[in-house]
């Protein structure tokens, strides 16, 4: 049975962070616990596709908002690789129990760098449509692109359908506009201006978790080529499978197929090191 993603959550709660609040609603009640944390102008509700589909019995989902996203507090500094690892780590220390790490595109970059250090209750890491480790040189035309969308909700539903594979319903595609204009400016504009340009590629062989990458056939931003090159061989034991007919979004566009490989996964059923 489906449940409730409203922003009035049930079960939500808010992390504090050195004096910033983080938004973490909860669903479900099962003993295995898995931690989302979204992209860049995104928010928790990216996964919301996702929460009636797991096992509420089975496993307890947290969805996390970064600083300046979603209902996460809005400020002025930390909208940096740094600042939003200290996020995550916060939030996944806040949870009870061994996790499983699930992190989309900017939260990827993320995601890695929490990993590299070895959190003590870190179990396992799926990296969804994560993009390349090293220092991303910023294309000036898609910069531009990005600016003027921003804040401008005429010019996000064709900004944010470009990363994407195939036509999605008014509605979702409504939600990820309504979350990138409340997406902070600084949020906007830090990530691209700093936390893209940070090569991690050194940290990745500290992570000691087993590590899925799932990835889109028809990403426009991310390539299974780069992934198999350059982030898969530097995570070891990493294994990867490529969605067919997927873009960049891969919660939004397969959930279900996002769940099959999370219920996979925590059943070790992938074997470590296959390339698909």
């Amino acid at each position: 049975m489906a449940q409730n993603t409203d922003d009035e959550c049930r079960d939500a709660r808010y992390v504090d962070n050195n004096g910033v609040s983080l938004r973490v609603d909860r669903f479900g009640h099962g003993p295995e616990q898995l931690l989302f944390c979204h992209g860049w102008i995104s928010s928790r509700r990216m996964f919301h596709g996702l929460v009636g589909t797991l096992d509420a019995t089975k496993f307890t989902l947290h969805l996390m908002d970064f600083r300046g996203c979603g209902l996460s507090d809005r400020v002025d500094v930390g909208h940096d690789l740094a600042g939003y690892a200290s996020d995550l780590r916060t939030v996944l220390a806040s949870i009870s129990g061994e996790v499983t790490l699930i992190a989309h595109s900017m939260g990827a970059r993320v995601a890695m760098v929490v990993a590299a250090e070895r959190p003590k209750n870190l179990r396992r890491l799926i990296l969804l449509a994560p993009g390349s480790p090293l220092s991303v040189r910023v294309d000036p035309r898609h910069y531009a692109l990005m600016a003027q969308a921003y804040g401008v909700r005429a010019r996000l539903a064709p900004f944010i359908a470009g990363s994407m594979a195939a036509h999605r319903e008014a509605e979702i595609v409504e939600r990820l506009v309504d979350d990138a204009l409340v997406a902070q400016r600084e949020h906007w504009f830090g990530w691209y201006d700093h936390g893209r340009r940070e090569d991690i590629l050194h940290l990745l062989p500290s992570i000691s978790v087993p590590t899925l990458i799932l990835s889109g056939s028809r990403d426009p931003l991310v390539s299974v080529g780069m992934l198999k090159r350059t982030l898969a061989p530097a995570i070891g034991g990493a294994s990867l499978i490529q969605l067919k007919n997927v873009g960049h979004n891969l919660a939004i566009e397969a959930p279900d197929d996002v769940c099959e490989a999370i219920v996979r996964f925590s059943r070790s059923d992938i074997p470590n090191s296959s390339l698909h």
